[in-house]
């Protein structure tokens, strides 16, 4: 009986045994699995939404009244720290962060937990909680302690938990990849760090701003230093945050927003570099350029205008950085949807693109466009809400120009102005900056008509290259109706006639002889055989830099 009875026990141990190692295994497998960039994102802002919900609605000491500058940064710092754990995790398991992206689905789930743990504790309430402003001797001892000795008021009882519970899970998680201890140790170690670094960020930050800025030897530096370097309210040129409890999140959110980016960066570079690379490749180097010069001469009209509204600080250029970043993702985004739409056209005349190479497929590159556009919309909402609705606009009529919808570049002129109207408002968003109204009132209707007449005239140059494809496809630019020579002498035309305009409209008969030298020459270079139709931008690009510092010479200065 005794025999039968270890046998029975042994066979239930053998059958649990193998079970539990094929649930294992089905588990692991299913981690393994990716899923994609775009319902990682929308399911993470899900995740936030849920969490922001329960913070203002359901916990009785919630509130509204901070508004968007701290529903911005809860989501920025969630992200971060996501973003942070992600790349540690990789880089531990010496695995593709992309084959992560399930687990890491998943573990994001935790942050909707600790206003739940404090509404259970305190029958209804949140706790307030707070970043630690220290000097490093403080820290030190917080970090040791895991958080012991807060300052009064600030109760870490969910986030505490929480954290813990993340770190045990994603320490199994490597040691049931691994089977070592010694990197279950390390990834814990390097967890409870990242969590640790991000509930100092600030004192970091002051750290480093002084170890550059050498008024303050670092181990002199005290709470007080860091809440004067980063809880005041700042004037950022036009603009300045009046509300002193929103001055922290909002200087935060800045040097934020760019820390996200890198973090993007080197997640999309450590997960796929070739599909990184293609993506660099054709962000179009000269419209590049172009779109920040046009917000750089924004930024001069507006010193023009508001010359009082000058204040260089490091939050204030920290925004100029943020914006100029959001122009370059609004601009991105803009290729990305117009190569989506292009497909066939650029089959035939620019083969060497991501989608024709089979680098991208459509769904992916899609997904990567609206990533793009989210976060160029973030960007301008970090700075200011008039910022993001301009983004708003130029991606709207990036839309008109290129969708199927809409298809607005079919039709010359019409498909120019609507570009020279978008490249406009990142001349405004340069000129708001220093706005004391947060608006272009200021800004000289000669300058705004100059602009759009210029570019509208001058722009059919960038479609030189695409002749073959569009007249295909029927887009009827101006090289397809007139062919590419006689379309060349037209174009050249209008950018000539665009020069004079400039001492017509701006009633400075100084520029005269200057309008008709650079004039002349963009006449020739436009009209020239021994340019490829692809470099005539960049051609046009520089004489038109050079006589724009003329014009800024004899008219502002």
């Amino acid at each position: 009986m005794m025999k039968l009875e270890k046998k029975t026990i042994a066979v239930v141990l053998n059958f649990l045994k193998e079970n539990l190692k094929i649930i294992r295994n089905d588990f692991y497998d299913a981690l393994q699995k990716p899923i994609g960039a775009l319902i990682w994102i929308s399911s993470f802002l899900g995740i936030i939404s849920l969490r922001l919900f329960i913070d203002n609605f359901i916990a009785k000491t919630g509130s509204l009244e901070i508004g968007t500058v701290m529903d911005v940064h809860n989501l920025l710092f969630f992200l971060i720290t996501i973003l942070l754990i992600w790349l540690l995790v990789s880089l531990i398991l010496a695995k593709n962060p992309f084959s992560l992206s399930r687990f890491m689905f998943w573990g994001s789930l935790l942050l909707i937990f600790p206003p739940l743990f404090d509404i259970l504790k305190t029958k209804g309430s949140i706790y307030w909680s707070f970043y630690l402003l220290n000097d490093l001797k403080g820290l030190w001892s917080h970090y040791i302690t895991i958080f012991g000795n807060l300052p009064m008021g600030n109760v870490y009882f969910g986030s505490k938990i929480m954290f813990i519970t993340a770190i045990a899970l994603i320490s199994g998680y490597v040691y049931l990849v691994t089977k070592k201890l010694s990197k279950t140790i390390l990834s814990a170690l390097c967890l409870y760090s990242a969590f640790f670094f991000m509930g100092s960020l600030p004192s970091w930050i002051t750290f480093a701003y002084y170890f550059f800025q050498g008024s303050i030897n670092i181990p002199e530096v005290n709470s007080i230093n860091i809440v004067q370097f980063v809880g005041i309210p700042y004037k950022i040129f036009g603009s300045v945050i009046d509300t002193i409890s929103l001055a922290l999140a909002y200087n935060l959110n800045l040097i934020y927003f760019l820390f996200l980016l890198l973090l993007l960066l080197i997640l999309f570079f450590a997960g796929d570099r070739k599909k990184m690379t293609a993506f660099l490749k054709n962000s179009r180097i000269p419209q590049v350029i172009y779109h920040t010069g046009l917000f750089f001469v924004g930024l001069g009209l507006g010193y023009l205008a508001y010359p009082e509204n000058l204040n260089i600080n490091i939050f204030s250029v920290t925004a100029l950085l943020v914006l100029i970043s959001s122009i370059w993702l609004a601009w991105e985004a803009s290729v990305i949807f117009n190569d989506i739409y292009d497909y066939k056209i650029d089959e035939i005349s620019n083969p060497d693109r991501p989608l024709q190479k089979k680098i991208f497929d459509k769904d992916e590159y899609r997904a990567l466009g609206l990533i793009l556009f989210i976060l160029s919309l973030v960007g301008g909402l970090v700075v200011g809400t008039k910022f993001v609705a301009m983004l708003l606009v130029y991606q709207v009529l990036a839309w008109f120009y290129s969708s199927d919808h809409y298809r607005l570049k079919r039709f010359p002129l019409v498909a120019t102005a609507i570009s020279a109207s978008a490249s406009l408002l990142m001349l405004f968003i340069g000129f708001v900056v220093f706005s004391s109204e947060q608006n272009i009132q200021g800004l000289s209707w000669r300058i705004i008509i100059l602009l759009l007449a210029s570019l509208t005239l001058s722009l059919p140059i960038k479609d030189f290259k695409d002749i073959e494809g569009d007249k295909k496809y029927g887009v009827f630019t101006i090289p397809v109706i007139f062919g590419e020579e006689k379309g060349k002498l037209i174009v050249a035309v209008g950018i000539f006639i665009s020069f004079m305009l400039s001492v017509f409209l701006l009633n400075e008969f100084r520029l005269f002889w200057w309008a008709m030298l650079f004039g002349g020459v963009s006449y020739l270079i436009t009209t020239s055989k021994k340019i490829h139709p692809r470099n005539l931008f960049w051609w046009v690009l520089g004489t038109v830099s050079i006589y724009g510092l003329v014009l800024v010479s004899i008219v502002f200065i």
